[in-house]
């Protein structure tokens, strides 16, 4: 019991203590971190196929609604979908039905009435998932997605430092009450928040393994010029697919499917009130006399009789500014 009482760590002045609690807490965080790495990191990527699966790099960068997303665009682009400002439903006089895959087939028998753009990838969510489970399996097995067992380990040895850390601090605190010494603020907070920054960073759950990661982005660099060519030139049925799993719907934007990509980020109302007020505030400024008395935003406060009577703006500002 003497031992537990006095002893070098007991013993320790209290700025000393602290010192070595925070070494003891770097060393901790240091070799956590080393434990926790990504067992892919040093394996070689897999070869680009030269037509590879929209749907399978889809569910590598999105999961089930990066899929959702491909299915719903190559039903559009192939006519049996329309989209009508920001909803989407079938085309009355779409092709042939039959002459689907199964996965399209599967999402388009879901469009038996409108829905927005948000509800249709939840529908096409909803009726592909057997197939997502198949990409997932695929994918795992390729250790392109991180594998749950490794982040169960992740846990263990996070939940190892914390019991460390928490062990020192919580006996220099019975020590240091049980001498009287009720300073302790700083001795807590180092422990509490290097615990709480431990436990979140071994507790990050992320979709890709570090060689899945890898693997996405060679695949966008060696395709980033689909993102040109949608703009500027007619690509095939594959090509856009392959454009929207490789970076998303937003990838349609200013291109001939632009609609699509408005479906799901529609102007905001910021946007427009900004470039009416920028529209107003130009015919205002344009008006003769009246650029230094009349404000951007043309209010009636702005361009009242007072700022624009005949002795500032002269004749020409009552037909630019006056009682409309």
């Amino acid at each position: 019991m003497n031992a537990l009482l006095h002893n070098p760590i007991a013993d320790m002045y209290g700025p000393d203590f602290l010192l070595f609690y925070c070494f003891v807490i770097g060393i901790t965080l240091v070799v956590c971190r080393e434990l926790v790495q990504d067992p892919t990191k040093n394996q070689a990527l897999p070869l680009i196929p030269a037509e590879p699966d929209p749907y399978e790099i889809a569910y590598l960068r999105s999961q089930e609604t990066g899929i959702a997303n491909v299915a719903l665009f190559d039903l559009i682009v192939r006519g049996y979908l329309q989209v009508n400002e920001q909803s989407i439903s079938q085309v009355p006089n779409h092709p042939d039905a039959s002459q689907l895959q199964s996965i399209d087939r599967e999402v388009f028998d879901k469009f038996s009435s409108s829905s927005t753009a948000k509800t249709s990838v939840w529908l096409a969510t909803e009726s592909i998932q057997s197939y997502s489970n198949a990409y997932e399996e695929k994918l795992q097995n390729e250790q392109l997605l991180y594998a749950s067992q490794w982040q169960e380990r992740n846990i263990k040895v996070g939940l190892i430092g914390a019991m460390i850390i928490f062990s020192l601090g919580a006996y220099k605190l019975l020590i240091a009450l049980g001498k009287g010494c009720y300073n302790t603020g700083l001795l807590i907070t180092f422990g509490v928040l290097s615990i709480i920054f431990l436990l979140w960073f071994v507790s990050r759950r992320t979709h890709l393994s570090y060689r899945g990661k890898m693997y996405l982005q060679q695949l966008q660099e060696t395709f980033t010029r689909l993102q040109q060519k949608a703009k500027y030139d007619i690509p095939s049925v594959f090509d856009y697919n392959l454009l929207v799993a490789l970076f998303g719907v937003e990838a349609l934007a200013g291109t001939s499917y632009d609609s699509y990509y408005k479906a799901f980020f529609p102007p905001t109302f910021s946007r427009t009130v900004s470039r009416r007020s920028s529209s107003s505030g130009s015919s205002c400024s344009s008006s003769s006399g009246c650029g230094s008395s009349c404000s951007s935003s043309s209010s009636d406060s702005s361009c009242s009789s007072s700022s624009c009577s005949s002795s500032s703006c002269g004749g020409g500002c009552g037909g630019g500014c006056g009682g409309g």
